[in-house]
């Protein structure tokens, strides 16, 4: 369960990511985004044998983290009974993202279909693309 702990608000925040995945395409499929440290994290790979990874990182500030964990706290009650995966992520080549966060040394993840966060994620999960989209130029 996400968030089971501290009465189901998060205090002590390790870190967060999010990410996209897309099976069946050509380019850089995968791309994950880490906050941790006031220090965001991209990451970018193609799929199969050669993944040719990219990876460039930015800084955040202590109030935008706070912001991130506030929208995740907005819900934490909802979002803790959510499932660990809705839909059926990247079935038909639709996609996948996913946000983990990771509290007190344990992750709780939640994968779900590409552009359909549940509403209890989709103020996080709109802010957390933002930030991914910074990352365009990660060459």
């Amino acid at each position: 369960m996400l968030l089971a702990c501290k009465k189901n608000k998060i205090k002590d925040l390790d870190s967060i990511s999010y990410g996209t995945s897309f099976g069946m395409c050509a380019g850089y499929c995968s791309q994950n985004l880490l906050i941790s440290n006031l220090k965001l994290t991209f990451s970018k790979s193609k799929n199969g044998q050669a993944p040719d990874t990219k990876t460039c990182t930015k800084t955040i500030s202590e109030a935008e983290v706070n912001a991130l964990r506030d929208l995740l706290n907005v819900n934490a009650d909802k979002i803790s009974t959510l499932p660990e995966v809705i839909g059926c992520p990247d079935c038909a080549d639709g996609g996948a993202e996913w946000i983990s966060v990771n509290v007190e040394g344990k992750q709780y993840k939640i994968t779900f279909d590409y552009g359909k966060a549940p509403k209890e994620l989709e103020a996080a999960v709109a802010k957390l693309r933002v930030l991914k989209d910074g990352f365009k130029d990660c060459n």
